[in-house]
């Protein structure tokens, strides 16, 4: 499983003019495509919008092509399913499964989605993401990427949205889940190389921003704490991204740098550290020669 991950939520498509993601290849690992919500009481392929339209809608003509020249340089498509907007997961309870999940499978199938982002931001039951993770599993392989998005505090058993207990369903199913996309905290009820932490990349995104070069600067102290394996970095999100809106992907690649350099260095550390000990040891086996 790889690790020093930058991830990006790609949410808003459109802002005057169609916003590619395009200029991120290169500087992240996995798009986020954000939100697909199923809705209660429509039909058909009008039960999955992503946003506020359905994914075939004209709206979206821009943006396809792009997702697979991005899948075809190597970043991962995730599609969010869920977020702050309710109803998703209502839909999925075990007497109306059959009717609202195929049409959400259908969609991961036909838009070639590498993974799906389960962001429960509602009460939930166990059963509920249990029988959703393992369905997608069942239909989608191994390879199919399974991420969630708790709130920290969830990870250590704290302050919650979802209803389930995060750590009793990575006990359960954390073989079937890849990571979780958690903000930025300290101590970790799950492995830190299976913590993505996510982050606003603007103040108008929401309530507590964090500046880029506070970001790069807990980037090396959690690759410090906890490792060269840290999960990794995401932003939310990217059409506005800072330092420099204009150019959005410049967050990214302000974090991948961060990561590579951090890496690099505690590595080196590692390896001078190393070598001075052979070096000592070869002095102190001639000396007692």
């Amino acid at each position: 499983m790889s690790s020093n991950r930058v991830v990006m939520y790609y949410q808003t498509q459109k802002q005057g003019r169609y916003i590619s993601p395009l200029p991120l290849i290169g500087y992240i690992t996995h798009l986020l495509l954000a939100a697909f919500h199923l809705n209660m009481g429509n039909v058909g392929p009008d039960i999955v919008h992503l946003n506020d339209f359905m994914p075939a809608a004209s709206y979206y003509d821009p943006m396809w092509p792009d997702i697979a020249t991005m899948q075809a340089n190597g970043i991962k498509i995730i599609g969010m399913l869920g977020g702050a907007a309710p109803g998703t997961y209502e839909c999925l309870v075990d007497d109306l499964f059959d009717t609202y999940y195929p049409p959400l499978r259908d969609v991961i199938r036909d838009y070639k989605l590498d993974g799906m982002d389960l962001d429960v931001e509602q009460w939930v039951s166990p059963e509920v993401i249990t029988k959703l993770i393992l369905q997608l599993k069942a239909d989608f392989g191994d390879d199919f990427i399974i991420t969630l998005a708790p709130v920290a505090s969830a990870l250590t058993r704290g302050g919650n949205l979802s209803g389930f207990d995060y750590i009793d369903l990575e006990h359960n199913l954390g073989q079937h889940i890849d990571w979780y996309n958690a903000q930025f905290y300290s101590g970790f009820g799950i492995d830190p190389d299976r913590i993505v932490a996510l982050v606003l990349t603007n103040p108008a995104n929401g309530g507590g921003y964090i500046s880029e070069a506070s970001v790069v600067e807990s980037i090396g102290n959690l690759m410090e704490k906890y490792g060269t394996n840290w999960g990794g970095v995401g932003g939310w999100e990217y059409f506005n991204s800072r330092p420099d809106p204009s150019q959005p992907w410049k967050w990214a690649e302000m974090m991948r740098d961060a990561m590579a350099t951090t890496k690099a260095k505690i590595e080196g550390r590692i390896g001078t550290n190393s070598t001075e000990e052979r070096v000592k040891s070869r002095m102190f086996t001639n000396l007692n020669k």
